[in-house]
Parts: structure tokens; sequence; C-alpha cells
């Protein structure tokens, strides 16, 4: 059958072009099925008519073999019966039709072979590795434009038609190397304005500390009198278009997709705080998507790197307006850079990312005035989880905003098996395994100073009236609370605080329903409730009930709320 359904899109190739006019239907069914790759599904999407559609499918269709003829015959009998029973039951091809075939399938041999063999051409270029979907055709064009000029091994032509971006330092042209590698190419004039920042992002970009999946890739550097020529990985959008693009995507690939690119832009931010370097120009232009859709942070222009021992550079501001932080908008002369900096000024597009181009300070208009006060809304994002790690990074006072790496600690980025460890490692605390008894010290001493005020009351007296025999018990408790018991006060106060106004502040009415056996003397607050859950993910084995009955879900914000009382109280996990 297989044979039979793979000769059928042999003989009707021409036919199947005129007569399919829903290409995108069958592509996405096939796409579905695992039988085109993200790469030539992007090429038939990216055509610019049906019949380009399908003459893209059909090319896929044909390469992929007799398996993926086979299956494109069954979506196609599917969806138009009617186009396979015409063709089946007309008379064979005419001799036309079979030269036509036969035409094309020589084309696509003569091209397989042609990507798998050195292709010279004038300039000296070969093997040419394609990789990007999006400027393929025009890389394409670039080979055969005689206007393609050559610096060193760079080869690219200034016409208007082949610049991809423009910025400060330079226009961006699509080029290639004679290796065959695809290149963005920045053109930087040479003058004293343009050559520091150009020296200082070759410097970053030559740094092998700076080396990584996140960040865009130094590729090589060619001159002539007048321009430097800085070739970097070509990809294939900026943040902009890439949101731009993502509009037309369902809500959830949408949803996974921008968590995705959010998590990567803030890894490549860690790899350059870990090596000193704070970017001072962080933008939705300066993040880009290379054609695997990693995100990529990029344009080190401005980007200074830390002296030894120190935590601010001092230096002129720079910038994009609107994408500054509030400290140094709020500076009458030179810019102080720190990290925090540029946590605030991330934090400002992850918001960005996640509400569809929105800014938490505003409209361009009064933007500057907002930052500078610290006025910002969050209005457009509806995730509480990350509402809460926006407002760590965004905070007025750098003191207060998260590091890089706790940034990405948060539990915005938590997957279930990230959650259980949380609970599992913070659960085997003492304050939390103890933490019924401590409770109950607690509460003796409320007691004692309602009943009593000027009565005092020493940690091993209350020892003996709660009848706390066992020795190290008491030595675990004293090394929680010490014997001033200030430690024992900032433990329930922190959990108080956190806990007020919260979905779990009455977490005993809704898990007794769930389970009978519950801790019901354990205080009805973040960490009694953390007590709980670890109890039932390590001794009752009941983690499948964590997902049956929804159990996070019931309380949405406690994982912000442990995070903040770890943070608080400096617990490490």
């Amino acid at each position: 059958m297989e044979h039979q359904h793979a000769e059928f899109v042999d003989t009707h190739y021409e036919a199947l072009i005129q007569r399919v006019t829903s290409p995108m239907t069958i592509a996405d069914k096939l796409r579905d099925n695992r039988k085109l790759s993200w790469g030539v599904y992007s090429k038939i999407t990216n055509a610019t008519s049906k019949r380009t559609q399908m003459i893209e499918l059909l090319k896929a269709v044909i390469s992929g073999g007799p398996a993926v003829k086979s299956a494109f015959y069954e979506v196609l009998q599917e969806i138009k019966p009617d186009v396979i029973q015409e063709l089946e039951g007309s008379s064979s091809q005419t001799d036309y039709d079979k030269q036509v075939t036969a035409s094309h399938h020589q084309k696509l041999e003569t091209e397989k072979v042609l990507e798998k063999t050195d292709r010279p051409d004038d300039d000296g270029l070969i093997r040419w590795n394609p990789s990007s979907i999006k400027y393929r055709s025009k890389i394409e064009e670039l080979q055969k434009d005689p206007s393609k000029k050559k610096v060193s091994n760079i080869s690219f032509s200034r016409s208007n038609n082949y610049i991809i971006g423009s910025g400060g330092s330079g226009t961006v042209y699509l080029g290639l190397k004679n290796d065959g590698t695809e290149v963005a190419i920045k053109r930087i004039t040479k003058d004293p304005l343009n050559s520091k920042d150009f020296e200082n992002e070759l410097k970053h970009l030559r740094d092998l500390k700076l080396e990584s999946k996140n960040i865009v890739r130094y590729v090589d550097l060619a001159e002539d009198e007048d321009f430097y020529y800085l070739a970097l990985q070509l990809c294939e959008y900026d943040m902009e278009d890439y949101m731009e693009n993502l509009r037309l995507q369902e809500q959830k690939v949408k949803d996974d997709a921008l968590r995705k690119i959010v998590k990567e832009m803030l890894l490549g931010l860690q790899v350059l705080h870990h090596a000193g370097v704070i970017h001072r120009d962080i933008k939705p232009r300066n993040v880009l998507i290379d054609s695997g859709k990693n995100a990529r942070l990029a344009d080190f222009g401005l980007s200074r790197k830390l002296e030894e021992g120190r935590s601010t550079v001092h230096t002129a501001r720079a910038g994009t307006q609107g994408w500054e932080a509030t400290e140094i908008l709020n500076q009458t002369e030179k810019g102080h850079y720190k990290k925090s900096s540029d946590i605030q000024v991330a934090g400002m597009l992850v918001y960005y990312i996640l509400s569809d181009g929105k800014h938490p300070f505003g409209d361009m208009k009064d933007r500057e005035d907002k930052i500078k006060i610290g006025k910002y809304s969050l209005e457009h994002v509806q995730d509480i989880v990350a509402k809460d790690l926006l407002e760590w990074m965004i905070n007025k006072e750098p003191a207060e905003r998260l590091t890089i790496d706790e940034v990405l600690r948060h539990p915005y980025f938590w997957d279930d098996s990230s959650k259980d460890a949380v609970l599992r490692k913070l659960g085997d605390r003492p304050e939390i395994q103890n933490y019924e008894t401590l409770s109950k010290i607690r509460n003796l001493y409320i007691e004692k100073e309602e009943t009593d005020p000027t009565a005092t009351l020493t940690i091993y007296e209350a020892f003996k009236q709660l009848k706390i025999d066992n020795e190290k018990k008491k030595n675990d408790i004293l090394a929680i609370v010490g014997e001033d018991l200030k430690n024992l006060w900032k433990l329930f106060n922190t959990a108080k605080d956190v806990t007020e106004g919260k979905t779990f502040s009455n977490w005993k009415s809704k898990l007794s329903d769930i389970w009978t056996d519950i801790n019901k003397k354990l205080p009805e607050d973040v960490l009694g409730l953390l007590r709980v859950l670890r109890n039932k993910l390590v001794h009752a084995n009941v983690r499948n009930e964590f997902e049956e009955r929804n159990i996070f879900g019931l309380f949405p914000d406690f994982f912000i709320s442990l995070h903040r009382v770890a943070k608080h109280l400096n617990w490490n996990y």
C-alpha cells in the first residue's frame, strides 16, 4: 500500500500543485505526525502563495521517501478525497506530464548532490551551509548578485535588499564567509566615536568566558580603509519581530515559547554577570532568536567589565531611552552601574515579553518619570508567580532586587520535580521538623504575657512546663531559637506576615476534604502547610494525588510565599 501511495504522489506531482488548494492544512497534520521537520514546515509557512506553499510541501514529501509520501496520501484522502478520486480515475499522465515530473525529480536529485559537494563561485565561496530559514532565499540571491563585494574572506552586498538591521553603531547586512558560513555583518564606520564601542564589543565577543548558547556568537572580523566588518552568527529574529510571529500561534504554544525565551535571555545575562560584565543596553532589539529558536543576548558595544574586586562601573551614561534603571536616571553626573541595574532593566524586558509588548512603566511620554519614582503596573500579566518575579526584579531599590542567580532560582522557573525538591529540602530543616513543638513554646510565652506581663520564663522553664525531656530534642530547639528566643519570634512573625491574605491562609479546611489525617495541631501558616506537604510527599507516597487533586493549584501563591520566607530567613535550597 505504501508503494502505491508513493507512486500516486510521483505520478500526479503537477496535477497536485494545480488542484490542492489547502497545503497548510496538510502541512499542519504532517507536522503533528512528525513527518515534517520544523525547518521544512517553516519554509512552507513562509512561502508567499498557496501554489508556492504546495510546491514546497511536495518537495519535502518527495524527498522524505515512501513513508512521507504515504502519510501525505492518507491526509489528502481525509481532507480532499475528491482530488484523489479524480486523479486515480483519470487516464495516465500525458507524455508532457511525465516529462515535467521527471524533470522535477532530476532537479531535486541535483539539489541534493549540490548540498553535499563544494559549490565554488566567482568569489571562491565553497560549501554553503544553510541554517537560516528566514534568509535562505536572500542568501541564494546574494550568491548570484553582481553587486556582491568581498572584504578578506567575507562576502556581502551593500544593496538595501540585504540590510537586516541597523543601530547607533552601524548597519547590519546579510553575508557569507568563504567557507559557506552564514553571517550577519555589522558595518562600523572608522571614527573615534564608534571605535571605542566597537573595540569594546569585539573584546567581549572574543572573551572565552562569554561563550554560551544564549549569547550571540562571534564569527570573524574584516576591515578596509573606511569600515570594520564584524561577522556575527546569523539569527532569524530580534525579540520584537519574534513576538509578532508568535501572535499567530495557539495560546499554549505561545506561552511555552515566551517562558523559554525569558529563561534563555536571563541565562545569557547570567553568563555576563558571572564574568563580571554589565550589559548596560538590555532591550527587545538586543535579544535575538536563532534558527533553533534559542534566545541569545546581543550587542555588547556599551557593556563594561568590572575591575577586580569592584561592584560598580563609573562611566558616562549609556543605554536606550525608556530602558534604563531608576538609579541611573536619578544620577546627575556619571553613571554608576552595578549588576542590579541590569536586573531592573531585564525585569522590564521580561514584562515586555510576557505582556505582548507592554512596558511596566507605561508609555514613552512619561516612562522615565515613572521609572525615577518606581511607579509601575503589572496589569497585563495575569500569572501571579510571574508577577512576584517581576516585583523582585523591577524594585526601585537596587539592594532589594534579586541577583541573576536568585532570579533563575525563582519559583517561576520551577517544574514539578523542582517543587518536590524544594518541599523535601526546606521540609527537612530542623525548624520545620520541630514546627509543632516550636508553636507550643511560642503559645506558652504568649499566654504568660497575657496573664502576667511581668512574668519571666526561661527556655528551660518552658521545656519543663511543656514536659519536653528528650535531651536531643531540647538541644535541637535551643540551636533553632537560642536562649534569648529572638529566632523564634523572627520565624513565626515571618510566617505570619507572608501568610496573611494568601490562598493558603485557611489550608486546613481545604486539605481536610482531601486528607483526613493531616496534623491539625500545626499553625495554619505557610510553614505549617510546608510540613504537611513534605510529610505527604515523603511518607505517605501520595505524589500522584498532588496532580490528581491539583494540590498546588489550590494554593497558587504557596511557592512564591515559601520563597520569600526562605530568602528572609537566609535558608538555602
